[in-house]
Order: structure tokens, then sequence, then C-alpha cells
């Protein structure tokens, strides 16, 4: 027996084995979400306010940290660009709000998430805060804050920094909340083709770039929330210097031409990347983000929001069908909030979307990274033309058909990292050493997302999520 073989045997069956103490535990059944709704009749305003800090582990060159992203156990050994967090209160009115951070990171789990939330009850009771999501730019170049990385079996993640981390993100929303001010917010958006390339059929992809541009009434620094699909993967795989990949870029940028306040969320970035502008890594990063923020400043079809926020967010069970993520978490290298599901593992977590809409522009947070095709009609492929032979009917209602807008924002890997998901119809495992290997399809292209997918029906569970948040949605 071959060494991989052997390997592959030997995970797979200790997988199961570990996994199998769920076996006779019930599929947890979780409630629908609550509609929570700010906004006064009377209100005219937006109340918003930003704060930002630099979470880049200031030790990285005598203290091991490992490059989250590509192949594992590679150090970190040099500097590029920092990495930032950023927290913003949105509110209508000077009274209750929600909390929206991003952080360039490749993702937390909803381990972390609700660890999170949980330090941060105190500040919800005293400022009003109804919710906090926590997106991550998923930069490649950053610090391992999942575990996978690491020297397996150990966890990549350095506990002095995650626990710093967590406290930085609770102080940034306070001094987000304290900085609130009146203003008015904006909403446009542009397309930009030429900065996204997708280099897996489909080729389907929706390369729009979106901004909500919060205007203070004082005249202070506006403050614009950004979302476009491109992977910031641009170092690329042998790259070990800390970098917020393009979005560093991008924000340089905008502040170049205007002084601003600039958060930012990926959308669906499933196999799309920035677009092919340089041939060197380092040059693509930074030229690609300096080119999207000059997409961002010319964006000039704004509309006016009237003040109004709801948030439904809705817990689901993710079936966790991939046992070498399975035997990660029961061997501690990542954390999930695990639980019995219906899966080949028999074991799953619970993970979570959520529903924004910001004057009544609708947003998704998705637990990973989504493929453009699972969010908007148009994409799926043919029985002709699909890696399966199968047609679109055994795919999940696109998310944007759920919601009834071609135009649906997506924010990607927030409020819990759950991997890729692929549409059924495209999803192709190696049959030898599923998870283990990349799958080849019938046309002969290889398929390496799946490896990195909880399993094929993680897009139809989120599909199903925000068919309960759609229904909340219709009651009175």
């Amino acid at each position: 027996m071959k060494a991989s073989d052997a390997l592959f045997s030997f995970a797979r069956t200790t997988a199961l084995k570990k996994a199998g103490k769920h076996a006779l535990d019930p599929v947890p059944q979780l409630p629908d979400g609550q509609k929570i709704t700010l906004g006064d009749p009377d209100a005219d305003r937006y109340y918003a306010g930003f704060a930002t800090r630099d979470i880049t582990p200031k030790n990285y060159k005598t203290h091991p940290y490992w490059m989250a992203g590509y192949n594992i156990a590679k150090r970190i050994t040099g500097f590029l660009d920092p990495l930032t967090a950023n927290a913003m209160w949105i509110g209508c009115g000077d009274g209750e709000g929600i909390v929206l951070i991003s952080c360039d990171l490749i993702g937390l789990t909803g381990y972390e998430i609700k660890e999170l939330r949980d330090n941060l009850m105190p500040f919800c009771r005293k400022s009003g805060c109804r919710h906090v999501t926590v997106s991550c730019t998923h930069t490649h170049a950053g610090v391992d804050t999942m575990g996978y990385w690491g020297v397996l079996p150990k966890s990549g993640k350095d506990r002095a920094y995650m626990k710093k981390l967590k406290e930085t993100l609770r102080e940034l929303c306070e001094e987000a909340w304290r900085s609130r001010c009146p203003g008015s917010l904006y909403y446009g958006s542009t397309e930009a083709p030429e900065l996204l390339h997708r280099w897996r059929e489909p080729s389907f992809t929706k390369a729009v770039l979106h901004r909500f541009r919060f205007v203070p009434d004082d005249g202070g620094k506006e403050t614009w929330i950004l979302n476009f699909p491109a992977h910031p993967n641009t170092m690329g795989g042998k790259n070990r210097m800390l970098s917020a990949d393009y979005p560093c870029y991008m924000r340089r940028e905008i502040n170049r031409r205007q002084e601003t306040n600039v958060m930012y969320a990926v959308s669906a970035i499933g196999a799309t990347d920035i677009g092919e502008v340089a041939d060197d890594d380092t040059e693509r990063t930074i030229l690609g983000g300096m080119l999207l923020g000059q997409k961002a400043c010319s964006i000039g079809n704004e509309r006016l929001l009237t003040p109004a926020v709801t948030v439904i967010s809705q817990p689901f069970v993710m079936p966790l069908d991939n046992f070498v993520l399975s035997l990660a978490n029961s061997l501690g290298v990542f954390n999930a909030r695990a639980c019995a599901a219906d899966s080949e593992t028999k074991s799953g977590f619970i993970s979570e979307v959520t529903y924004l809409s910001i004057g009544g522009v609708q947003i998704l947070t998705m637990p990973g990274e989504m493929f453009p095709e699972l969010v908007w009609a148009g994409g799926y492929e043919s029985a002709e033309t699909s890696a399966t032979g199968e047609g679109p009917e055994v795919n999940p209602t696109p998310l944007g058909e759920i919601f009834g807008d071609e135009n649906l924002l997506i924010f990607g890997v927030t409020n819990d990292m759950a991997g890729y998901a692929v549409a059924p119809n495209d999803f192709v495992l190696d049959t030898r050493m599923p998870y283990f290997n990349r799958g080849t399809d019938r046309f002969g292209r290889s398929h390496y997302h799946e490896t990195n997918s909880c399993g094929i029906n993680t897009g139809r569970v989120i599909a199903d999520a925000c068919k309960r948040i759609k229904r909340i949605l219709s009651e009175p």
C-alpha cells in the first residue's frame, strides 16, 4: 500500500470513529431567527461611527506565526502592508443600532464569533446594539486564525494573538459607537468586469462593486462600505510576507483622493480572483487594489437611503461530509460549534446566515466562500455542459431568486468560515480518495474547491436557511 493510501485510510477511519460520538445524538432543531427592525417614522438621519486598528502581529520576526492559505507550516517571515480591523456603528436616530466589523483575516469560526458576542453583551446592553456582524476579507497573506495552516496535527492559531484580537474587536465596537454622529447614507454600484477573473467553469460571474457612503452632517470624514467578489489571494502561494492583499491598496487609493474611512467585505468569491492586470503577484496585488479604488471613487449612480435597518440572523446545522475537516475539528485543530448532523460523518456544526436590509438594500452574510451561480440566476450549467452530467434541477434555488432581488449583496466569510459552497451539478470528488485528492470531472477538469468544502449539501442547507428568513420577512 502506498504511503498516501495508508494516510488516507487512517485519516478517514479515525475521523469516522471520532465523529461517531454524535451518531446517537439528535440533530438540533434550531429556532427561527428573530426579526429586528430599527427605525422611527420621525427619524430622518442615520447615525454612524467608525473605528480602526492595526492587528498586525508586531513580533512576527521572533515568534512563529503561520501564513493562512495555500500550504501548511509556512512561517511568516516578512511584511508588505498592515492587517487592519474596522468597525462601523449604524443606527437610525441616536438610539439602537448594529455594528459591522471587517478584519483582514482568512476567517473566524462561528465558535470564535460566539465568544466575541458573549464578551460584547455588556457593551450591547449599554449601547443598544442589537446585532454584531463580523466579516473577514479572507486575505491569504495574513495570520492563521482558523488553525488549518500550522504544523499539523497542532492548531496553527496563536492563543495570545486570538485573545488580543477579540479584545481589540471589543474595543473597536466601543469606539465606533462613541464616535457616532448624524448624517446621510447613500448607495451606488458600478460594474468592473476587467477587475475580475474566474478560473474555473462555469465562467459565470457578477462583477459588481457596491458602495454604501455615509456623509456626516458636520462635514467630517465619510465612511464607505465596499463589496466586490474577488478572492484576496493575489500575493500567491510562494509569498511569506504579511499583507492585507489588494484591499489594502484599494483603501490607500481611495484615501489618496479623499480621506475616507473604508470598510470592505468580499462577495461570492468561489473561483474568482482580481483581474489579471499584471504578471508579477505583488504588482497585480497593488495595481488591482488601486484600480478597484479608482472604480469605487467613480460611482455616480447613488441614491439616498431612508433610515431603516432590518436584521434576521438564522442559525442552521451545517452537515460535515468532509471527513478531513471533521477529523481536524475533533483533534482541536480548529474550533466549531459541533453537533450531530445528517452527514456521512454523523457530525456537523451550528452556523448562521444573517439577512440585513439597510435602507432597503438587501444583504446576506455567508459563512464561507459561495460560488456566484448559487447566488444569482443564470449561472447554472445545463446537463450537457455540467461537470456531473446533471441539470440545474438538482441545484438549490439561487439566493437572489429567493429574495426576489437580482442585485442581492453577499458579505462572504462572515460570522463563520465553512469553506466553499459549490453547486451540486458541478461538485466532483476524487473517487478513490475523496476530500483528500482533487477530483477530475468527465471533461478532464480538476476540482480543487470540493476538498475545502463541508460537502455537496452546503449550498442547499444555506438556501434552506434563506427560505426560513424569507418566511419570517413575510410575516406581519
